[in-house]
């Protein structure tokens, strides 16, 4: 709900802020400004249809009529609100568990000074957003964002969604999985001579136990296995070559097994 806006440009950039957090219910109370200027279309771009859809009542009573919850904000904090004022992510996952019951408003006040401390006693909540003391005023359509984003966030956690739907998830991988991976894995590095030494194990328990501390998905186990099978290819169709004359490094043996192996005996 915006109190009196008086700039095209920022409703047209809350409308934005809205769609882009899945919000759809705007009011405007006592607009000083026409929504339907091509500005406010301009800066509200894919949400311009809140523009179209939004309700236009003359006071605040009229626009929270039926409201089961309302919260107020205001970045002015005198020694009464400072008490009574709470952070976005409290009150927006307060308002996402009272959303089932009824619709639940957040109220936005004038962009030149914001809510009247009388229209305060309209409002059942008092939200302040904890922008630095030495400048906590905000865009009226910035402060708008970051409310929409903290009800978004509190939505999706509440009705387990994920958070970025195009992301895979596959899942923690099980340890028979693994298993597999490590074996390839320890196969693929040793074919290419990086197990060298007198004690060539303790990098593997070295590998084993960085790998361990990540929690691999079933997708990464899969990409490693997949490593492991194409290193294991190539070591298999490319025999080895080396410079004449120099004694073959760990990986550079012709011999996976043997890494001091002379030079002289891969040269083709």
């Amino acid at each position: 709900m915006l109190v009196s806006p008086s700039g095209p440009a920022n409703v047209g950039a809350v409308c934005r802020a809205m769609a882009n957090m899945g919000l759809s219910d705007l009011v405007l109370v006592a607009p000083r400004c026409d929504p339907s200027e091509s500005t406010a279309r301009a800066y509200a771009a894919g949400g311009a249809r809140l523009l179209t859809t939004a309700r236009v009542v003359d006071d605040i009573p009229a626009a929270l009529a039926g409201c089961t919850r309302s919260y107020a904000t205001s970045s002015k904090l005198g020694l009464y609100r400072r008490q009574a004022a709470v952070t976005p992510r409290p009150a927006a996952s307060e308002a996402i568990s009272l959303a089932s019951s009824g619709p639940v408003a957040f109220v936005f006040g004038r962009e030149d000074y914001g809510l009247r401390t009388c229209e305060l006693l309209h409002f059942d909540r008092l939200v302040t957003i904890p922008a630095d003391q030495s400048y906590p005023v905000m865009n009226l359509a910035a402060a708008v964002a970051v409310i929409c984003y903290e009800l978004r966030c509190a939505w999706l956690e509440q009705t387990g969604r994920p958070p970025l739907p195009m992301a895979i998830d596959s899942g923690p991988a099980p340890d028979e999985r693994k298993r597999v991976m490590f074996e390839r894995l320890f196969d693929a590095l040793a074919a290419v001579g990086f197990f060298f030494g007198q004690n060539p194990d303790h990098l593997k328990y070295a590998l084993r136990h960085l790998l361990g501390r990540v929690d691999l998905s079933v997708n990464e186990v899969d990409i490693l296995i997949g490593l492991a099978r194409q290193i294991r290819w190539y070591v298999d169709h490319h025999p080895r070559r080396v410079d004449p004359g120099r004694r073959a490094g760990p990986g550079l043996s012709g011999r996976a097994d043997d890494p001091s192996a002379d030079a002289s005996e891969v040269v083709d």
